[in-house]
């Protein structure tokens, strides 16, 4: 016996053949697949096959033959599109994208890299697209709450009347400077113009300081001095029945500092001054920048304690005011 050379028709392979094979099935050791031993066209071993092309095959054996696209390839380019309608594809186009090229760096049959690539240049695109929308409306977000934070600021600052603790407010204006009081007979030369029996003035420019803890009314309720209060620029006196007054912006340090406001100062920028009361069971407050007198003094520091006076008299319809004198001790920096 003796063998001879063929070519496989499925790969196209030269296969080494015994004679007596002729006409019969055999399986290509090369593509697996069964084939017919050719006859009468038997040529020597070791001669080399004919190089004719061989017959193109169709069916089954020819569509393995052949490469193929991807469907995540595709899959990736068309949801990196459908971006532009549901606003999320392109979450699932650059997932499809980089299965899509690592299938295709392993299986050599398989195409459609270009296709891939396009789907995640275009899903990376809306990717940045939807950060950079994100930080712009997480920047407007922040830029209103600054705005409302000193927009409510701005509103503390006038000299408005609100209520904490109710669902409703109400506003009175303040910001009027004091009616002065006639004086009963005009004051001669060098004689100081008295305060009211009330104890409030508008004349604080000639007022004298009493000589007795810090008392008075507030929203005709009466103050008598409890404690009084320093932290950093802002000094507070409180009552026994839960009145409380904040001077607001002082000068810092404030030992040997002096004030005087005239309720006729428009100008400038004064001390804010700032009256809390109860009304029931309402907190209220009111805030003051204008329209007030003041004559606040305070002395040097002794053993971290200041003394100091005070003559405050504020223009709402109550006409409260504060008289007297207090002791401050000044907290320790930290």
């Amino acid at each position: 016996m003796s063998e001879f050379n063929f070519s496989c028709p499925v790969c196209g392979q030269n296969i080494l053949c015994d004679t007596a094979l002729e006409e019969t099935q055999h399986v290509c050791p090369h593509c697996n697949n069964l084939v017919g031993v050719p006859t009468g066209f038997a040529e020597p071993a070791g001669v080399p096959p004919q190089t004719d092309t061989p017959p193109a095959w169709t069916g089954h054996n020819a569509t393995t033959a052949a490469s193929r696209t991807s469907r995540l390839a595709i899959a990736s380019l068309i949801c990196s599109l459908a971006s532009l309608v549901t606003c999320i594809g392109w979450i699932p186009g650059i997932i499809c994208g980089h299965l899509a090229r690592s299938r295709i760096r392993r299986d050599s049959s398989l195409k459609g890299n270009g296709l891939a690539t396009a789907g995640l240049t275009i899903g990376y695109l809306f990717l940045m697209l939807e950060a950079g929308t994100a930080g712009y409306r997480i920047w407007s977000f922040s830029n209103a709450v600054k705005q409302g934070i000193a927009n409510v600021r701005q509103g503390l600052a006038t000299n408005k009347i609100i209520v904490t603790r109710t669902q409703s407010a109400t506003v009175s204006d303040a910001s009027q400077p004091m009616e002065p009081i006639k004086p009963l007979a005009a004051p001669g030369s060098g004689q100081q113009m008295a305060p009211a029996a009330s104890g409030w003035t508008a004349d604080i420019n000639n007022v004298s300081f009493p000589d007795h803890p810090a008392s008075g009314k507030l929203r005709g309720i009466d103050f008598e001095l409890k404690t009084a209060t320093l932290r950093g620029a802002n000094f507070r006196i409180n009552s026994e029945n839960g009145l409380s007054l904040e001077i607001l912006g002082l000068d810092e340090p404030i030992e040997g500092q002096s004030y005087e406001v005239q309720p006729v100062d428009n100008g400038g920028v004064n001390p804010h001054v700032r009256m809390t009361w109860y009304e029931g069971d309402v907190d209220m407050t009111a805030t003051y920048s204008k329209g007030y007198g003041m004559k606040l003094q305070f002395a040097q520091a002794v053993n971290r304690k200041v003394s100091g006076k005070i003559y405050l008299c504020l223009p709402d319809g109550s006409k409260s005011y504060i008289a007297g004198t207090f002791e401050v001790r000044i907290p320790r920096s930290k």
